[in-house]
């Protein structure tokens, strides 16, 4: 929790709430997901800094707006993402912080991570400049963990905001009001930030999408006892610059309210190099869960010319709230000679009921899971779950994100047929071409190839 007298006091605090019949008090005063104080522990302090300087600095951290991901991946998941905001921001305060300064959480309006700044020795007020800083510096940290650590499919539709303002001394105005006022200027400034750079990112992505500027990459598909190419998995990306990443750029795309509009130039690039393929060959192609009920899937003709030779990947980690309306978007797909994957099982509680609803043509095994698995022996036991789950449904099970020789023998050892990832070669522009390696072909650098998990 850090040093000095906040921060002792704080413990000190959290001591006697642990004591027995103390849970209902706790309960208000700390977070039950985070553990963090929430703003009325921290009120004194908060007069204490008002009393001695004419400012306190405030940064708001919001992720209230995104709240609705507790409905798509379940409760326990968007706790999970909650804890780890809160223990960036926590490590951000302990090290870059002042010791006088304070992390607390409002949960009252959803789920906002309030930091109280404390001015500089040097000075009674505290300026927009130092508030500047230090929002540049939450942020970089924010983007560096949310990076390293959300899965990308997740990471696309969460975000959060930051805001900034100073609370001014009034005595004539309860502090309590006073914090939420400035709580509610700091909120404010950071939507108006946001808008802007919302607007900016909608126009990039309107150049991309009117340019098709959308370049694709392709990973083959192993069938492990013939040793023969069954299929490709497409992977699109955009132009260099602020949207290569795909991450981005179908986060701007839902951002912008232009998904569809994306995802008919990804799959078309895709559908070029259906010709390709060898017969009996598949084509993989990732499709966003909304863009199942686009018309031109079924309406193109250029689409309905190579539908049996198209796969459509949907994640497990859907937003599907209305089952029986996804299965029959799923089955006019179907009908129209698609077939169809659940891609990533084994990664939300949905999975498996999503399986059995849409009754699909593949399963692709949630590459967590695969990773490490040879040393892993709890890993195993859910890939032979899943591996049996699929065997008597009679569907094709796919693992993905194979890196290791150890790796490749443990999922063979558990009845694994089909497999793709790195060990067998660097993605590549064209399929068709390239022959499999057994493995001892060393991962591409980011230079000329890009990573699988690094693209949708």
């Amino acid at each position: 929790m850090g040093r000095g007298p906040l921060s002792f006091l704080l413990r000190m605090l959290q001591r006697v709430l642990d004591a027995p019949g103390a849970k209902d008090v706790k309960a208000v005063l700390f977070d039950p997901v985070t553990s963090l104080p929430t703003l009325s522990v921290l009120l004194p302090h908060i007069r204490k800094i008002l009393a001695q300087r004419k400012g306190v600095g405030l940064l708001a951290v919001s992720i209230a707006q995104f709240s609705k991901l507790e409905e798509i991946y379940g409760w326990e998941s968007f706790d999970e993402i909650v804890r780890g905001v809160a223990a960036c921001l926590k490590a951000t305060k302990d090290a870059s912080l002042r010791k006088e300064d304070a992390l607390a959480e409002l949960t009252v309006n959803g789920n906002i991570f309030v930091l109280i700044l404390a001015p500089p020795r040097t000075r009674r007020r505290i300026a927009s400049r130092d508030l500047d800083t230090l929002k540049r510096r939450v942020s970089k940290r924010l983007e560096t963990y949310l990076g390293d650590t959300m899965n990308p499919e997740l990471l696309r539709r969460f975000g959060y905001f930051i805001g900034a303002a100073v609370m001014r001394r009034d005595p004539s105005v309860r502090v309590e009001r006073l914090v939420y006022r400035t709580i509610d200027e700091a909120l404010a400034a950071a939507a108006s930030d946001q808008e802007k750079t919302v607007r900016l990112r909608a126009r990039q992505l309107k150049a991309v999408i009117d340019g098709k500027r959308i370049s694709t990459v392709y990973q083959p598909i192993l069938d492990l006892g013939t040793q023969t190419v069954i299929g490709y998995e497409a992977f699109s990306r955009g132009p260099k610059g602020p949207l290569e990443s795909p991450d981005t750029l179908f986060q701007v795309a839902y951002e912008a309210d232009s998904i569809w509009q994306l995802e008919r130039v990804c799959w078309a690039r895709a559908l070029r190099q259906v010709p390709r393929l060898k017969r009996r060959q598949l084509m993989f192609i990732n499709l966003e869960p909304t863009c199942v009920f686009d018309p031109r899937l079924v309406g193109a003709a250029f689409v309905r010319r190579f539908a049996r030779r198209v796969v459509f990947e949907i994640t497990e980690r859907a937003a599907i709230t209305d089952f029986s309306t996804f299965r029959q978007a799923v089955q006019l797909l179907k009908r129209s000679g698609f077939k169809v994957a659940v891609d990533d099982v084994g990664s939300a509680y949905a999975g498996l009921r999503v399986v059995s609803e849409i009754e699909p043509d593949f399963i692709k095994l949630d590459m967590q899971l695969t990773r490490g698995a040879d040393n892993d022996q709890l890993k195993r036991q859910l890939i032979g779950a899943v591996t049996k789950f699929s065997t008597d449904a009679g569907v094709p099970l796919i693992v993905e994100g194979i890196e290791t020789p150890a790796e490749l023998e443990a999922v063979r050892a558990l009845g694994i047929r089909l497999a793709q990832g790195f060990m067998f070669g660097p993605l590549v522009r064209v399929p068709g071409r390239e022959r499999p390696t057994n493995g001892r072909r060393k991962r591409p650098k980011l230079g000329a190839t890009v990573p699988a998990e690094k693209l949708s």
